[in-house]
Formats: C-alpha cells, structure tokens, sequence
C-alpha cells in the first residue's frame, strides 16, 4: 500500500492544509481530506500530485511511502 505523507510534510513546514489550498489552487476540502492521515482514498492525479509539489518545493518521493501489504504480499 502506499501511504501519502503529506501532513507530516505540512507539519514540517508549518502549512495548513487551507493555505496549501491557497497556494494550489485545489479547494480546502479536497486539501484537507488530503492531509489527513486517518482518509483512505483511491486516487489523484498527476496535475495534484504537481501543484502539491511546486507549492511546497518538493519531490512526489518526499510524499510517497511504500508501506508492504501483508495481505497481498507473495506467498
């Protein structure tokens, strides 16, 4: 599974969700369910994962982790 680090990111830096909103044009409800570690959700897209990026001067890599599934690990 891969898990979105993005409010350790935010953390870090001293953002809110609500000004990273500012900052990418993305609207304060998808930045926020975004930023919650506890939200599962299915997909974005690359335009996201791009404004995200350029607005907090990071890698995809420094908000991606691939975190091993024992259910669908090899048997």
């Amino acid at each position: 599974m891969i898990r979105f680090r993005l409010a350790e990111v935010l953390k870090a830096k001293g953002w809110t969700p609500y000004r990273l909103s500012l900052m990418t044009g993305l609207s304060a409800p998808t930045t926020y369910r975004l930023a919650d570690p506890k939200m599962e959700f299915g997909r974005f897209t690359v335009d996201t994962l791009d404004r995200i990026c350029g607005a907090l001067e990071i890698q995809p890599g420094d908000l991606l982790e691939h975190v091993p599934d024992r259910r669908s690990a090899p048997r």
